[in-house]
C-alpha cells in the first residue's frame, strides 16, 4: 500500500499518523521531520538557506524561529526556500517509497505539501487530514506563533476545501482524541478490506 498523508498546517497529520502506525507497520517518511534534519543536520542545505537568507550563523542549527519570520513575511522568499529544500525532500521520499516498492513493504509519507508539490500521483490512495480554519488558528497560537505568521503559513498552503476535494478520503479533526482515533480505524478497516 503506498498511502499519502497530507492536509493543512495544524489539522493533526502527524498525530493521525502516529494512529496509523499503532495499528499497522507502515514504513513512514515525515516531510516536517525530514526537513528539520535537513536544517539541523545538512552542511549543504544549512549553508545555502544561511547565505540566501542572510541568517546570523553558517553552521548548524538553523534559526528555524528567524527563518519561519523571514519566509512567511514574503512569498517569495518562501518560494526560494522550497527551490533549496523540497529537491531533497523528495528524493527521500521517492527513494523510501521505491525501497517499499522492492520489499513490499506498505507505505505511509505524511508531506503537507503532497498536492501543492504534484507528489499525489505516486501514491495509491490520499488521505487529508482536515480541520477547520478556526481551529488551525487556535492550534498555531497554542504553539507560541504570533497570528501574522499564522495566517502567511495558512495562506502558504492551498486552502482546505480545496485539499478535501481533490482526496481519496477525508479526516476531519475539529474533536476529541477518541474521535480521531475512530477514524483511523475506520481507514484501515476500509482500506485492508479493499485490498483483500
Amino acid at each position: 500500500m503506498l498511502l499519502g498523508l497530507t492536509g493543512g498546517v495544524a489539522t493533526g497529520k502527524s498525530t493521525f499518523t502516529r494512529l496509523l502506525t499503532r495499528a499497522h507497520p507502515f514504513m513512514i517518511f515525515d516531510a516536517d521531520a525530514c526537513v528539520h534534519e535537513l536544517l539541523s543536520t545538512d552542511g549543504d542545505i544549512i549553508r545555502a538557506v544561511s547565505h540566501e537568507f542572510s541568517l546570523p550563523q553558517h553552521e548548524p542549527p538553523i534559526d528555524r524561529a528567524l527563518l519561519r519570520q523571514r519566509v512567511f513575511s514574503d512569498p517569495s522568499a518562501r518560494r526560494r526556500l522550497e527551490a533549496i529544500i523540497h529537491p531533497v525532500v523528495r528524493q527521500r521520499w521517492m527513494a523510501l517509497r521505491s525501497e517499499c516498492l522492492d520489499l513490499g513493504q506498505d507505505f505511509l509519507a505524511d508531506i503537507p505539501l503532497l498536492f501543492e508539490n504534484g507528489g499525489a500521483p505516486h501514491f495509491e490512495t490520499v488521505v487529508v487530514v482536515a480541520a477547520s480554519t478556526e481551529t488551525q488558528r487556535t492550534r498555531l497560537a497554542a504553539k507560541g506563533l504570533k497570528p501574522c505568521v499564522a495566517e502567511a503559513m495558512l495562506a502558504s498552503q492551498w486552502p482546505i476545501g480545496q485539499k478535501v476535494a481533490e482526496a481519496d478520503h477525508i479526516v476531519w479533526n475539529d474533536g476529541s482524541l477518541a474521535g480521531l482515533e475512530r477514524q483511523a480505524s475506520l481507514l484501515l478497516d476500509h482500506l485492508f478490506s479493499r485490498a483483500a
